[in-house]
């Protein structure tokens, strides 16, 4: 529960802070008990499949219709998944002067890929020797945060893109988009890790098909329409007057000055 000064402009940021922070939790909370109940109606269709195909046989057609309830049970669960790792997603601080560059690795559906290294590289591949690299938290999420000093030695107009490492190798994922950077403003990288990528960092465990070429397991089948799964969505991040004095969250570097 948010607790909330309300002593005018002195209290003002600290007590919207709070209320979102509040209304943040509350969130995964419901997610939460969404994905339990759709758990239990998975469980419970299955079941339910399996007393028809005892009680009348396989010939019933209520079977079909109960396993393809629990599949959807199933794609569900996976979406609120996604959605409760997004709201676990905290934006840093930032003042009116300096840049944010934030950003989320996940898989093709969207499932968060957690504590990789991101490296800011410019088009020649080369990284940026102003910037540590930074490692996404667990929910795929990544921030880094520049000063007016460093966006102007970087360029207004040099293409910069986004280079994911682990122990096991580093690449530029192929869904990767090129963008610029501008002193006081935001800039949104997401990207989503391909199959061979993935297999790559060895990220996934790797299943062989049955002509025998790898796979990617895949942690659950990705939402489709019918599993009205959510929208997606992330704060948007605060300029503030002065820095924050709080720490920024796991997956977040305050480059040196």
């Amino acid at each position: 529960m948010a607790y909330i000064l309300n002593s005018g402009k002195s209290s003002y940021k600290s007590d919207l802070d709070g209320i979102f922070e509040t209304l943040q939790q509350q969130r995964s909370t419901l997610l939460s008990m969404a994905a339990d109940i759709q758990l239990a109606a998975r469980l419970l269709a299955l079941e339910e499949a399996r007393r028809l195909a005892q009680q009348d046989g396989a010939a019933d057609a209520r079977i079909a219709q109960y396993i393809d309830s629990a599949g959807t049970a199933l794609r569900r669960i996976a979406a609120l998944e996604v959605e409760t790792q997004i709201a676990e997603i905290r934006v840093p601080p930032v003042t009116k002067t300096e840049t944010l560059l934030q950003g989320r690795i996940s898989d093709e559906a969207s499932s968060a890929v957690a504590h990789v290294q991101v490296t800011l590289i410019d088009a020649s591949g080369a990284p940026l020797s102003m910037l540590e690299p930074v490692e996404t938290d667990d929910s795929g999420y990544f921030a880094v945060i520049l000063t007016p000093a460093q966006v102007a030695a970087i360029g207004a107009t040099r293409q910069l893109a986004i280079q994911v490492a682990n122990g096991n190798g580093k690449l530029l994922p192929a869904n990767a988009t090129q963008f610029v950077l501008s002193a006081g403003r935001v800039a949104v990288a997401d990207i989503h890790l391909l199959t061979p990528e993935l297999e790559k960092l060895k990220l996934r465990p790797v299943v062989r098909a049955s002509g025998g070429a790898p796979r990617a397991a895949a942690k659950a089948p990705p939402a489709s329409a019918e599993a009205a799964a959510p929208a997606k969505s992330r704060a948007p991040a605060k300029n503030t007057d002065t820095t924050a004095a709080k720490r920024p969250p796991k997956g977040t570097t305050k480059t040196k000055r």
